[in-house]
């Protein structure tokens, strides 16, 4: 979920149309969360039958997120050696991950047990590595909030880049996506792989260099071919994911209607990268871009809270939506705008200054 202008002059015009999509991508996840998730799991006070229904598929927006991932890291990885990848993954999203963490267990620590959560110092610093799952194991690392679950996967996928670009073979990176993408095909089609591993959300982020090397190069047979391959990879893994949200929120899922959300972010993906469709870049679209990472980061535990203190006082909910939502928006420009940029030039200052010179160079 990040995105950097890169020294491309050539890349301007795309930037626009993918900050909205990543706000978009974003409020659709967090008003899922609003409106759907608490309303079936712990949280009846928010009852909006409209916005439940508009945004019951929401949480394909982190589908959504990983495609766009796919792209936009593939132009920042362009761009760069392995170490500037590296120290502008860092810089990018640790410090503003460490502040939206604190605030949240500030919230957690003081609040937390209206929500039954149990906020302790030893959650705080393994969640404060962001991979604590990978770091710790999945059955000991607590999130602090659910949203955290997708950096590590992000990580995991920054880490091959990583390993491409030290070996300086990144600009073959199409010859690993397409074959690649094939294999999830056959993956999606002959295995039953479960929910919870991480091989489901490959198509997405193949699709996304996919989409990029469109961009860049041209359509060609071998990238209609990728695409046709995570396309249905990803309908497959996505309708297979039904079962355990019927499970989960006792209500009904359409596997028709998953395909047509995974159909129109292919048709936006394609026209984007055929330069079909442009938004304009702009510095309103460019803070919409940006408020994406701490809106994603910020708006679950923090909202369950307010939501649930609101229930409780007998708040209107009309007030209450309208307010959280503000709230978390306007809270994520203040991090924006005290926090990012000071953040990324004080972790690029210590990166310079720890790492050996000839890492460097890497």
């Amino acid at each position: 979920m990040t995105l950097e202008n890169t020294p491309q002059s050539n890349s301007m015009p795309k930037i626009g149309s993918i900050n909205t999509l990543r706000f978009i991508a974003a409020i659709f996840v967090m008003f899922y969360h609003f409106t759907f998730m608490f309303y079936h799991r712990d949280l009846t006070y928010i009852n909006i039958p409209i916005l439940r229904d508009l945004f019951q598929y929401g949480y394909l927006g982190v589908d959504l997120f990983f495609i766009i991932s796919g792209f936009v890291i593939s132009m920042s990885a362009e761009s760069r050696n392995a170490y500037g990848f590296f120290k502008s993954r860092i810089g990018r999203l640790y410090p503003i991950f460490w502040i939206s963490l604190i605030l949240t267990s500030l919230f957690l620590f003081f609040a937390g047990e209206i929500i039954n959560y149990q906020m302790t110092w030893s959650i705080f610093w393994t969640n404060a590595t962001m991979i604590p799952a990978v770091l710790f194991g999945k059955d000991t690392a607590i999130l602090i909030d659910g949203s955290y679950w997708t950096l590590a996967l992000e990580m995991k996928f920054y880490f091959i880049i990583f390993v491409l670009l030290i070996f300086r073979q990144f600009k073959k990176i199409e010859w690993l996506t397409i074959p690649l993408s094939f294999i999830m095909l056959i993956s999606a089609v002959f295995y039953n792989i479960k929910f919870d591993s991480d091989l489901i959300w490959i198509p997405n982020f193949l699709a996304g260099i996919i989409f990029y090397k469109i961009y860049k190069h041209g359509l060609n047979n071998w990238r209609i071919f990728g695409l046709c391959n995570t396309f249905i990879a990803s309908i497959i893994f996505a309708t297979n994911r039904i079962p355990d949200l019927v499970a989960g929120y006792k209500t009904m899922f359409s596997p028709s209607t998953i395909t047509l959300y995974i159909l129109l972010f292919y048709i936006i993906f394609i026209l984007i990268s055929l330069n079909k469709f442009r938004i304009p870049n702009n510095k309103y679209i460019n803070i919409l871009g940006i408020l994406t990472y701490p809106i994603y980061l910020l708006h679950q535990q923090i909202a369950k809270i307010l939501f649930t203190y609101a229930g409780i006082k007998n708040i209107p909910l009309y007030i209450s939506f309208i307010s959280v939502t503000i709230f978390i928006i306007l809270l994520s420009f203040l991090i924006h705008k005290i926090f990012e940029r000071r953040g990324k030039i004080a972790v690029d200052k210590i990166l310079d200054r720890i790492t050996p010179r000839f890492l460097k160079y890497l």
